[in-house]
């Protein structure tokens, strides 16, 4: 799963970083690995994936001013876990639903950089 998800964010345009394993506390056994990623200027955050195999995807944009005010616009394969200002948790439920929603947040940003433009020209 690690490569494939590696391999969704390169094919959208993305940069992955490596993964890194991580745990509640210092000394503690892991129970996740996480990955940060940049997909150019539109989005950045990180992929979490847990031992079980749940996946969350931190996005954080600058061109959202407030993803809460947004989420009934947001056509996602995945659940909203948690919004506020730039910064939304997404859980996915599959690799497909990942890539669909990565794709989805490119276009969705895009179409609101479209629409900053209009306004002020």
């Amino acid at each position: 799963m690690s490569e494939e998800i590696k391999k969704i964010i390169q094919d959208i345009g993305g940069k992955p970083e490596e993964w890194i394993s991580v745990s509640e506390r210092p000394g503690k056994e892991p129970f996740a690995k996480e990955l940060n990623y940049s997909l150019s200027d539109y989005f950045w955050g990180k992929v979490h994936v847990r031992n079980e195999g749940e996946i969350y995807v931190l996005v954080i944009s600058k061109d959202v001013f407030n993803w809460k005010d947004r989420i009934k616009d947001l056509k996602l394969s995945g659940e909203v876990v948690d919004a506020a200002g730039g910064l939304m948790w997404l859980q996915e439920f599959d690799i497909q639903g990942l890539k669909r929603d990565f794709e989805f947040l490119k276009t969705f940003i895009e179409n609101i950089r479209k629409q900053k433009q209009q306004k002020t020209s």
